[in-house]
């Protein structure tokens, strides 16, 4: 086969892998064996320990040979192994490819010529790891004996084992490192999303602190009275207070306008004790009057305030008040009248009645402290009942007046 000629099909049948491996005495004279001079068996060892698949492939395309795309590295391996069984273009060109890579080792050989001294050389190949180049050194040199090329062989031989177990060896490992190395990746990525959510949390917390802080300062300068904005709280609660100071200066004012009026009435009442004469329209009291009974207004009826209550039964309320003489003012409590209205409603009554079951709480203290401070009587009912009210009446002393005879015979009220 010419150089540039094509790499067919592999004989691999024919293999120098499957060539008998005896060994070849050489015998111990000067100079270098060719590659093709060398037997026994060699050229797969010497290929496969001293040049790579890539060398060989760089080789073929130095020499324009084209291996099969689907060729396999055993099988350009014993394409080579066994061209170089033979001289020829290929074999010429593995020859001045190793004389090139290992030509230091090839010196070093030369220049020994005791097999003792070829020997040290070798294991002081083994240790510095140069065994490609020692190997090929000392198998291509005439006059190393063949007692050591076989030990070289053997030891080269071990050695393939030995890699092929450490191969297996690093190849369970490596799988084993994988596995490892997948779940320390899963448990990493599940720590990061932890941490992730922890600094979520810890942001969350930070900023909720921050808020807090922002709501404190803001009390304690309002407190102190650094801050005031119309819608802080303590804007608001002054404005409150403003407005309370002002309705309980009016409440004064008021206060002292109806204790000078009591006290008038007061001198009044007992001017008219120490004098009993009666003044035109006005009945005199009697020592023993009743203290409920109202004072009475002139023409002899009297008015009446009915605080609270159901408005369904003011109409038959005021029906039992005309018919003793009284009229009746009503306040709803506050439902949908303002408590200050009943205010001006007591000063100018005569009694005050207030269901207690029907009213609000506030407005039946405010009526009562009315009641106290205008001097007029104050009746709790204990129900907004019909009945209820009249008792009440009779308690103030109006009776019902007695109806016209029919027929001889009194008709009740």
């Amino acid at each position: 086969m010419t150089p540039a000629g094509r790499l067919m099909d592999f004989d691999l049948t024919r293999s120098s892998a499957e060539e008998a491996c005896g060994l070849v005495e050489c015998a111990p004279s000067g100079g270098r064996l060719k590659l093709w001079e060398i037997g026994g068996g060699f050229h797969c060892s010497i290929l496969g320990t001293c040049l790579a698949t890539p060398d060989l492939m760089a080789l073929a395309r130095k020499l324009r040979l084209s291996p099969p795309l689907s060729a396999t590295d055993y099988e350009i391996h014993g394409y080579f192994v066994q061209q170089a069984t033979q001289e020829g273009p290929v074999a010429r060109a593995l020859q001045r490819l190793l004389d090139h890579r290992y030509e230091g080792g090839l010196r070093q050989v030369a220049r020994l010529a005791e097999a003792a001294a070829l020997a040290a050389l070798w294991d002081e190949f083994k240790a510095s790891g140069r065994i490609a180049g020692g190997y090929w050194a000392l198998l291509s040199n005439r006059h190393v004996p063949a007692e050591l090329k076989a030990r070289i062989f053997g030891e080269v031989h071990m050695m393939s084992h030995l890699q092929g177990a450490a191969v297996r060896d690093h190849a369970a490992r490596s799988d084993q490192l994988e596995r490892d190395n997948a779940e320390l990746r899963e448990r990493l990525a599940r720590t990061a999303r932890s941490a992730q959510e922890m600094q979520a949390a810890v942001d969350e917390r930070d900023r909720r602190i921050a808020a807090l802080a922002d709501r404190l300062t803001i009390a304690e300068a309002a407190a102190a009275g650094r801050v005031e904005t119309p819608h802080s709280p303590a804007a608001r609660l002054e404005r409150k207070l403003a407005k309370r100071e002002r309705s309980l200066a009016g409440a004064r004012t008021r206060a002292r306008d109806l204790e000078a009026e009591a006290e008038r009435l007061r001198r009044e009442v007992t001017a008219l004790r120490r004098d009993p004469a009666p003044q035109p329209g006005m009945a005199p009291l009697a020592a023993d009057a009743p203290a409920t009974l109202p004072p009475r207004i002139p023409g002899g009826a009297c008015r009446l305030l009915y605080v609270g209550g159901r408005p369904g039964l003011l109409p038959h309320l005021r029906d039992v008040a005309e018919r003793r003489q009284a009229s009746l003012l009503h306040h709803d409590g506050g439902k949908e009248e303002t408590l200050q209205r009943i205010d001006d409603l007591v000063e100018g009554v005569d009694a005050v009645l207030c269901p207690v079951d029907c009213v609000s709480h506030s407005a039946c203290l405010r009526v009562k402290h009315l009641c106290q401070r205008h001097d007029k009587p104050f009746l709790p009912l204990k129900s907004a009942s019909r009945s209820c009210f009249a008792r009440a009446l009779i308690e103030l002393g109006l009776k019902p007046l007695p109806a016209p005879e029919e027929g001889g015979r009194a008709v009740a009220g």
